[in-house]
Formats: C-alpha cells, sequence, structure tokens
C-alpha cells in the first residue's frame, strides 16, 4: 500500500526579488483550466 505523501511543495523566493518576477501571473491562457492545483509554501530569502 502506498504511502500519502504530505509534504507540501516549497517555493523560494531568492532575496532582492519580487514575487511576480519569479512567477507568471498574467491570465493571458482565455479559458484554459489548469490540470492541477494543490497548496504550497512561498519563503522568501533574507
Amino acid at each position: 500500500m502506498k504511502k500519502k505523501n504530505n509534504i507540501i511543495p516549497e517555493i523560494v523566493i531568492p532575496k532582492g526579488y519580487e514575487i511576480d518576477e519569479i512567477l507568471d501571473m498574467s491570465d493571458d491562457f482565455g479559458d484554459e483550466k489548469p490540470n492541477l492545483t494543490e497548496e504550497v509554501k512561498i519563503r522568501f530569502e533574507r
């Protein structure tokens, strides 16, 4: 039996960058829906 993986993925934003510089947050996909959505942690380096 497989174990359920409860680890939440983490996105690390390097020092000196903003979140929109790292992630593409544009809405130019029209009506296209994402294949997968999941919870992630966002960590900013200091």
